[in-house]
């Protein structure tokens, strides 16, 4: 068994080891577990003409088109959460955490009054500021580029933990290296220590690039098994998964700070601009649903239920903490077809934390009249 601890917040027990939760693995603990995963046999179910999802009287099960044979999901929800699934998400453990695992963190995260967000933080003197993108934009290569050049220190790049209280918890999973992030780690002035090997990282890169990941989606968009096919194929080319101290020398890496900004990522011209709270949360909600949106999230996730609540309920709660974020920080989009969005934020953070000079009040200087000099 392996366990991991999530700030006090959610607890996990899994027979298969979730990599990307390594930051929060902890002793063994019994009976306080929110998310149980277990790898069996699974349900029985024959070849079938489409994706769908079997209701029980407890639970929820996730099936395709080989039936068995291919990726099986079930989700049982009581008092805490059990996910059985066969050997395929078994051996590729990757597909089974952010597919299935990381959607169920956010539902018990929410419920619990916190929000489970798709961006990258970073801090500097305690403040955080958020980072928002849809995925495949530059947001990795942004993070590693703050980093390397010590303007900030890391709390998160993929996934960030918000409390009610504006403060930002770190959620250190490993990096996915992209190629266009191996560009840079290889002919940019990234410094990397640790990577051996640099040929299969950079064919690793290249499957698991903005190109393949849109060739997912198009999948997914269409009646194919496409949970089966991406376990398979993750099977074959293992994702690029490094962590933060394995790319970059010296890093600081921080547990919490308070949100004092968001900065939303986009192409289109080289500029900053303020945006309404609005137009922000629905920014931040686009993109952490862009992250979620691959199945069974789209198929079984909104039918579950949680302690009593629906899992539209507790996103409603979700979307009230990111609305007062948003009314409560300072919110920006950035522009930069050059992809020079780190000078941005750290110009955006300078101005922040730069120093009010106060005001002194001082006495009234009263001026006499000068007395002649005598002759």
């Amino acid at each position: 068994m392996h366990y991991y601890n999530i700030l006090d917040l959610a607890r996990v027990r899994s027979e298969i080891p979730l990599r990307e939760l390594n930051s929060f693995r902890t002793r063994p603990f019994d009976g306080r577990e929110d998310i149980v995963v277990r790898c069996r046999g699974g349900f029985r179910s024959g070849p079938r003409f489409d994706r769908g999802v079997l209701d029980g009287k407890h639970s929820l099960s996730y099936v395709e088109h080989l039936g068995s044979l291919g990726a099986t999901v079930l989700i049982e929800s009581k008092e805490r959460i059990d996910v059985e699934v066969n050997w395929i998400l078994k051996y590729s453990n990757a597909v089974l955490y952010v597919n299935v695992i990381e959607p169920l963190l956010r539902l018990v995260l929410a419920e619990k009054g916190f929000a489970l967000l798709h961006g990258a933080s970073l801090s500097r003197k305690d403040k955080a500021v958020i980072l928002s993108a849809p995925p495949d934009t530059g947001k990795t290569t942004t993070v590693l580029k703050c980093l390397i050049r010590a303007w900030f220190s890391f709390m998160s790049d993929d996934m960030t933990i918000l409390g009610p209280d504006r403060t930002v918890y770190s959620f250190p999973k490993p990096f996915t290296i992209s190629a266009h992030t191996y560009a840079s780690l290889v002919s940019g002035d990234l410094k990397t220590r640790g990577l051996k090997n640099k040929l299969k990282l950079r064919i690793k890169s290249y499957v698991h690039s903005r190109t393949g990941r849109r060739v997912l989606r198009l999948v997914g968009e269409l009646n194919l098994p496409i949970l089966t096919l991406n376990a398979i194929g993750q099977m074959v080319v293992r994702p690029p998964k490094i962590f933060v101290e394995d790319l970059v020398r010296n890093v600081t890496v921080k547990s919490t700070a308070e949100a004092v900004a968001v900065c939303l990522l986009r192409k289109r011209g080289e500029k900053v601009t303020v945006a309404a709270p609005d137009e922000a949360l629905d920014e931040l909600l686009f993109n952490s649903e862009d992250a979620f949106g691959f199945p069974p999230y789209s198929e079984i996730f909104h039918k579950l239920t949680i302690k009593g609540k629906t899992a539209l309920e507790i996103l409603r709660e979700e979307k009230r903490l990111l609305r007062s974020l948003a009314s409560s920080v300072e919110c920006f989009r950035l522009h930069s077809d050059s992809r020079n969005w780190d000078i941005m934020v750290n110009q955006i953070m300078d101005e922040i934390l730069a120093p009010v000079t106060p005001m002194v009040e001082t006495a009234p200087v009263i001026l006499e009249p000068a007395v002649p000099a005598r002759r």
